[in-house]
């Protein structure tokens, strides 16, 4: 565990939260309106809010707006079981190697264990509170119009509803993100051999670029505005500043079993 205290600048949720701030601000002027899915001869069709005369968009067989490259295989990563498997394999990993070598001390398997149930449990705080209850708040405070221009285009001919908070950029934010930044913390804190910490930090580069690549095109073409700000408020507000807050143990005044020692062990770890 070193000594020497980073900038605070230098600190992961200071960077990811900076980076993604930045390209929702840049969203927000360059791309203010969004695309909606419709029907049509493809299975992912696309039509712009902004221009009633332009035709759908199919991203089976293009790459223009707002289709992107990997638009797929973000979907797959983004939905389903990748979603809550992906953000805990640097865990699963990290006690995969340690649990099976020789002399494994118990703190060290109990902090693995904690972080593990914490990561589970801000997931499901994710899916319950700010996607399913948030969505239903934004539904009876701002019903579907009754009617729009591009019903015909969508299927049972039903507008979108009045407002919809960027919930993808919440996902890749508190599922990906959140997570990634508190891992590299500890990593920062524990004791690791340099390889394990090598691959480890790369693994959780990896899923934080994604994240971002999907943060950054969701802004762009499938929410408005206002939408990803308020999604990516809530994400800081509600799971960024707090897990931000327990990794610099300053929860520890609230309840002794929200410290950070629950969650790390600065002994000598197994390598």
């Amino acid at each position: 565990m070193s000594s020497t205290k980073a900038p605070w600048w230098r600190d992961p949720f200071v960077v990811v939260n900076g980076g993604v701030s930045l390209m929702v601000v840049f969203c927000f002027f360059a791309h203010p309106l969004k695309y909606v899915r419709v029907t049509g001869d493809c299975s992912s069709n696309w039509l712009f809010l902004g221009a009633p005369n332009s035709p759908p968009v199919c991203c089976d067989r293009s790459n223009e707006a707002p289709c992107y490259p990997g638009m797929h295989e973000m979907h797959i990563i983004s939905t389903g079981q990748a979603a809550w498997v992906l953000p805990l394999t640097a865990v699963f990993f990290n006690f995969g190697v340690s649990v099976f070598l020789p002399s494994v001390p118990y703190r060290q398997v109990s902090a693995l264990f904690n972080r593990l149930g914490l990561y589970f449990a801000i997931m499901v705080f994710r899916t319950v509170v700010l996607y399913i209850l948030f969505n239903v708040i934004e539904h009876s405070l701002f019903p579907r119009p009754k009617s729009c221009w591009y019903a015909k285009y969508r299927r049972n001919n039903k507008c979108l509803d009045g407002f919809d908070h960027a919930d993808h950029i919440v996902l890749y934010m508190v599922h990906f993100l959140a997570i990634a930044c508190f891992e590299w913390k500890i990593l920062d804190k524990e004791s690791a051999h340099p390889l394990k910490l090598f691959f480890l930090r790369g693994w959780l580069l990896l899923l934080a670029l994604l994240a971002c690549y999907g943060i950054y095109h969701t802004a762009a073409y499938f929410h408005s505005a206002w939408e990803n700000v308020i999604g990516m408020l809530v994400a800081q507000i509600f799971v960024m500043y707090p897990l931000y807050s327990l990794a610099q143990d300053n929860l520890r005044q609230l309840h002794p079993a929200i410290s950070l020692r629950h969650f790390v062990y600065v002994g000598k770890a197994a390598h």
